[in-house]
């Protein structure tokens, strides 16, 4: 069904947003990289400063999925310091737009163990690769797409449809094909039937075609669609993920795979238990670096929706 046009008001504030976007795109793009990296770590800064609401879902994040782990002392520094990572990721990502950049990406994100996938693409074998907001993810498909042929990665667009058309030409510009959420599976299919690379983020809540399964000990409403395909069209699935080098433009790229899936003939089951595998292998990685991952999500919407039910059985009976 297709979206409603949005009224004048809001096409005024899309507007007003590209335009902010596009000033603030020109003045990073001028940077010599150590004031870009300053940069960075200010903007995060800022962010944490007026970002209360995303301050709260940080900490109560850290401190529900490792609990007892870390003093409120240290929940406090972990928290800030994400903060910086975002703010890091994002002035990078558009720093990076420009030419002589984009044509270092492979020495600043150098990616190990690639091999079994470069293998697999060019035996025509589809290969999705399932990774996380973790490190600089953008730049981690642009730095996959430098390496391997044909590189797809799914996203959901945003609706301001003049940033979107903007991030869709930068991501372009990296080297990937932008696939829409909004246009369901039949591209990914096309794209894996194609024997091409098809990328992933399944670190994020959604409302449709997931699974309840855990991350970090509690239920999450995980995408179902990396494990359907791979068992469906006999993919490969591989981990990556970028970590990043302190605080500066510098990564290095992961590879790990591919997954072993879980086959005993039930489908749902199998869906199920290949997605719990997907989720405690983007865990771990979290947990090494935990700094690096986008904690300011609400990723468990479902676990908050349960413990609510239960309260409110808990409630009744009493």
């Amino acid at each position: 069904m297709a979206r409603p046009e949005p009224g004048a008001l809001r096409r005024t504030q899309y507007a007003l947003e590209y335009a902010a976007l596009r000033v603030f795109t020109a003045v990073i793009g001028v940077m010599p990289e150590k004031l870009a990296v300053c940069a960075g770590v200010c903007v995060g800064r800022l962010f944490w400063l007026l970002g209360r609401r995303r301050r709260r879902i940080a900490r109560e994040n850290i401190e529900k999925a490792m609990p007892g782990e870390r003093t409120p002392d240290e929940v406090a520094r972990l928290v800030r310091e994400v903060f910086v990572q975002i703010g890091l990721t994002v002035v990078e990502s558009v720093w990076m737009q420009r030419p002589v950049h984009r044509e270092s990406l492979r020495e600043r994100m150098p990616i190990s163990g690639l091999d079994g996938v470069a293998r697999a693409l060019e035996d025509g074998r589809g290969v999705i690769g399932l990774a996380g907001h973790v490190g600089n993810w953008e730049l981690l498909g642009g730095a996959l797409a430098v390496t391997l042929s044909k590189v797809n990665a799914l996203a959901r667009p945003v609706d301001n449809p003049f940033v979107r058309a903007y991030a869709t030409r930068t991501r372009e510009i990296l080297g990937m094909n932008i696939l829409s959420t909004r246009d369901g599976v039949r591209p990914m299919i096309a794209a894996l039937r194609r024997g091409e690379f098809l990328g992933i983020l399944t670190d994020q809540h959604v409302n449709r075609s997931f699974e309840p399964v855990t991350f970090f000990g509690r239920k999450a409403a995980t995408t179902a669609v990396a494990a359907a395909l791979a068992l469906r069209l006999d993919a490969l699935v591989f981990i990556t993920w970028s970590t990043r080098d302190g605080r500066s433009f510098r990564h290095h790229g992961h590879t790990d795979g591919p997954v072993e899936l879980v086959r005993t003939g039930d489908k749902d089951a199998d869906v199920r238990a290949n997605t719990q595998l997907f989720n405690d292998a983007l865990e771990k990685i979290i947990r090494e670096h935990p700094e690096q991952w986008l904690w300011t999500h609400r990723r468990w919407k479902l676990a908050e929706r349960l413990d609510t039910d239960r309260q409110s059985e808990q409630a009744h009976v009493g």
